[in-house]
């Protein structure tokens, strides 16, 4: 008897269950765990929902315009992103 349908309201319920009237930071990676989390988080609790996208410079090709596009511009979370490209790749200079 089990539907993703069924499952997506169950999860959501929970959701909202849980947060009440408080706010949620999710860590976006652009990956498939955290963009699903992030996708049900918001369908649950929309604007109570903040996502934190950090450009570590390991992403490949693309991959941070088009998470910000997804979320920030398809879905409207309230996405903080971060450039930290340079920062991550002058610590990683030498380290083989």
């Amino acid at each position: 008897s089990w539907t993703m349908g069924s499952f997506l309201d169950i999860a959501v319920e929970d959701i909202r269950r849980q947060v009440g009237k408080g706010r949620v930071i999710c860590g976006l990676s652009g990956g498939v765990d955290s963009s699903v989390a992030a996708a049900l988080i918001h369908r649950a609790i929309g604007d109570q929902l903040s996502c934190v996208f950090v450009n570590n410079g390991l992403l490949r090709k693309g991959e941070a315009e088009l998470v910000q596009q997804v979320f920030g511009d398809h879905f409207h979370v309230d996405l903080h992103y971060v450039d930290a490209e340079k920062l991550f790749l002058d610590a990683l200079k030498g380290v083989t």
